[in-house]
C-alpha cells in the first residue's frame, strides 16, 4: 500500500476507534491489530502518537472544509432554517466526520487541537446563523429587533441539538429541532 494511503487508513482507523473508546483509550497495538500490521509499522508512517493525533485533526479539518456548502435562502423563514439545520446534520452526523466531531466533543477539554476545533465549529455555526437571520430579517421574512439575542438563541440551541445528534442518544431530535424552528419563526413572525 502507498505511504499516503496507509497514513490515511491509519488515521481513519484511529478516528473510528477513538470515536468509540476515546483517543486516550486507543493503543497503538489496537490500531496495528485493526489494520493487520505490526505496531512497528505505524512508526514507519508517524514518528510518535502525538504526530498521529495531530495528523488526525488536520486530516479531518480538511475533510470538513470540503463539506462546506451554500445554504439556499429561497422560501419562507421556516424553510430556510430547516434547510440550514438539515445541512448541518449532513455535515456533522455522517461518517467519517461524525466520528471526528464525537472525538472533538469528548476531547475538547484535554486535547488543545480538539478545543480549538470545537471553538471554531461553534463560531462557524454562530456566523452562519447570523447571516441567515440577518438576511431573513432584512428581506422581511422575520421581524428581528435584537439580532444578537436572536443569533445567540438560535445558534446555541442548534449547537445543542447537533451535539445530541452526534452522540445519537436522542431519537426525537429531529422532531425537537422542527418544533424549535417553528416556534422560533412564530416568535419573530412579521405582524
Amino acid at each position: 500500500m502507498h505511504t499516503t494511503d496507509m497514513k490515511n487508513q491509519l488515521t481513519l482507523s484511529l478516528l473510528h476507534l477513538g470515536s468509540l473508546k476515546g483517543l486516550d483509550n486507543v493503543s497503538l497495538s489496537d490500531l496495528a491489530k485493526e489494520n493487520k500490521i505490526s505496531k512497528a509499522s505505524i512508526f514507519h508512517h508517524f514518528s510518535n502518537r502525538e504526530e498521529l493525533i495531530s495528523h488526525l485533526f488536520a486530516f479531518c479539518s480538511n475533510l470538513a472544509y470540503t463539506q462546506q456548502a451554500t445554504i439556499s435562502l429561497a422560501g419562507t423563514a421556516e424553510e430556510v432554517l430547516l434547510r440550514a439545520v438539515d445541512h448541518w446534520h449532513e455535515v456533522y452526523t455522517k461518517e467519517p466526520l461524525n466520528w471526528f466531531y464525537r472525538i472533538v466533543e469528548s476531547e475538547k477539554l484535554t486535547h488543545r487541537e480538539a478545543g480549538v476545533i470545537s471553538k471554531t465549529l461553534g463560531e462557524m455555526v454562530d456566523g452562519q446563523s447570523r447571516i441567515l437571520l440577518e438576511t431573513l430579517s432584512d428581506s422581511l421574512r422575520l421581524d428581528i429587533e435584537e439580532l444578537d439575542l436572536a443569533v445567540m438563541t438560535f445558534s446555541a440551541t442548534v449547537q445543542n441539538f447537533l451535539s445530541k445528534a452526534m452522540v445519537g442518544n436522542d431519537p426525537d431530535i429531529l422532531w425537537q429541532e422542527e418544533r424549535f424552528i417553528t416556534k422560533f419563526c412564530k416568535l419573530y413572525a412579521i405582524q
